[in-house]
């Protein structure tokens, strides 16, 4: 029998015999470190672990990657509650289609979808899945729940109000092969009567009206919270829209300028990095008739106040993007806006001009972005610059007062581009007195010498005041100037 004495050295020699295991495992995972780290200086990196060239990085290195890494797994959590609002409708249909159980859809559809039948948590993109998993539902008496067939209809309605003619959504790119409810129809299900009734809603919504009569299946955002709308003043006559969604809260949003069978600004408007959204953004105005169509929303970023707007003319190819700045500047600040292009659209910059002509290698047709509150010439100012980056139009404008704004006018008439085009400043007058330049802003913009628009802008309460000896107390407004030297508004907002 072994003595404790005995146990205690065994022990020992054993606990001994173990760390020189150890040690040399470590000193033959050093040296293997050591190896491959030699071969990082003749570029073989490829037989290095992950793990040492982590170790080997640069700080601004591991916080790039760091912030890389965050980014996925940001687009990773969003994917999967995406896919689970999918499913969870998927859930409901099947509860509903094979147990007769219809309160789990009902819930869905209040909880998921607003007033006008929009999903609320799903980016456009994925509203046309959502829709087929709808469509391809087939209920056992083949009639839909009383309760679900006006939820359903706006979602139909909603849908291919924010689709291209392409059958592709709107603001988005990335997908090159149509997935719209239309696919629905070359089904072998085409013939029953759950898609007979969805084509005679297509007809409806899709029918063309009378000249002169705008399509009414979204005509506003009117009482919602959310900024999602597409401004279409002249369907279904012509396919010209400018669609917003900017339902998250920040300083960006989606965004696209659809005119001439081609998108020729989006996915993305965003303001520079000075401004950081510190509240979600709201509709603050809507008007829709004959002349065009506005959007107007607003958010908090700090103490500032931003008022993003879209103005849309009715057959004159003319859209005014702008944005208004609220806040008390430091001295030598300036604001910026970014506006990226579809991956097949170029910008050149116009001869002797600060616009910039948009252009597609295999199509033919061209659109005009002005800077209208910076100088028509080309020449260097304090005042601001505008220039083609990284597939962008980016905007920076000195701030000259409490308000500033940025706006940008875009044309896409071929024919007007064949002119030259130039644009200057105007004198508000108020009570026979100059406005400053942070209460009011006019510009007169000139293509040859037939064609002449004028732009008014109340940055700070309306008033009475006059430019071109026009006068008006409107807060926006867009006209015509006659050779008379008269001005004919055309839209004109109070």
């Amino acid at each position: 029998m072994n003595s404790p004495r005995r146990r205690s050295e065994s022990a020992r020699s054993r606990s001994r015999q173990q760390s020189s295991q150890v040690r040399c495992g470590f000193g033959d995972y050093v040296s293997r470190a050591r190896r491959r780290l030699r071969l990082v200086s003749v570029g073989l990196t490829r037989r290095v672990p992950s793990k040492i060239v982590q170790f080997m990085c640069s700080p601004a290195q591991e916080v790039r990657r760091s912030s890389q890494t965050g980014g996925k797994n940001a687009m990773h959590e969003d994917r999967m509650k995406r896919d689970r609002v999918i499913a969870a409708l998927q859930r409901a249909l099947e509860d509903w289609s094979r147990h007769g159980n219809v309160q789990p859809l009902t819930r869905w559809l209040g909880r998921e979808l607003d007033a006008r039948g929009a999903p609320i948590r799903l980016p456009i993109a994925d509203w046309h899945d959502c829709l087929k998993v709808v469509l391809r539902t087939k209920p056992q008496d083949g009639v839909w729940p009383s309760a679900c067939q006006e939820p359903i209809k706006s979602l139909l309605q909603t849908v291919f109000w924010f689709t291209r003619k392409d059958d592709t959504p709107v603001t988005h790119f990335e997908r090159s092969q149509p997935n719209t409810p239309r696919d629905c129809e070359s089904l072998d299900k085409a013939k029953s009567s759950r898609l007979r009734c969805v084509e005679r809603v297509i007809q409806r919504s899709m029918a063309p009206k009378q000249s002169g009569q705008s399509n009414d299946a979204l005509p506003a955002w009117g009482g919602s919270k959310r900024v999602l709308a597409v401004l279409r003043p002249a369907w279904p006559l012509d396919d010209v829209f400018v669609a917003i969604d900017h339902r998250e809260a920040g300083s960006s949003c989606r965004f696209e300028l659809f005119a001439s069978r081609r998108s020729w600004l989006g996915p993305f408007w965003t303001m520079d990095g000075q401004i950081v959204a510190t509240s979600t953004p709201r509709p603050r105005s809507w008007m829709c008739d004959s002349s065009g169509n506005l959007a107007e929303w607003s958010y908090r970023a700090g103490e500032a106040r931003i008022c993003h707007s879209v103005l849309v003319l009715r057959e004159r190819s003319l859209a005014l993007l702008s944005v208004l700045i609220e806040k008390r500047p430091a001295v030598g600040s300036s604001h910026g806006l970014r506006i990226s292009l579809p991956p097949t659209i170029t910008a050149e910059a116009v001869m002797n001009s600060r616009a910039f002509l948009l252009t597609t290698p295999k199509k033919p047709g061209s659109a005009q972005v002005l800077p209208i509150g910076l100088p028509s010439l080309a020449y260097p100012s304090d005042r601001g610059s505008f220039e083609a980056q990284d597939h962008a139009l980016v905007l920076s404008q000195a701030s000259g007062g409490r308000r500033s704004w940025l706006a940008l006018l875009v044309s896409w008439d071929s024919k007007r581009h064949r002119r030259n085009v130039n644009w200057r400043p105007l004198t508000v007058s108020e009570k026979s007195r100059k406005v400053a330049a942070d209460r009011a802003f006019a510009v007169r913009v000139r293509w040859g010498r037939d064609e002449t628009y004028v732009v008014y802008r109340s940055l700070g309460p309306p008033a009475p005041r006059a430019f071109l000896g026009h006068q008006t107390t409107a807060r926006y407004l867009v006209g015509r100037f006659q050779p008379d030297g008269t001005v004919e508004p055309i839209i004109k907002v109070e």
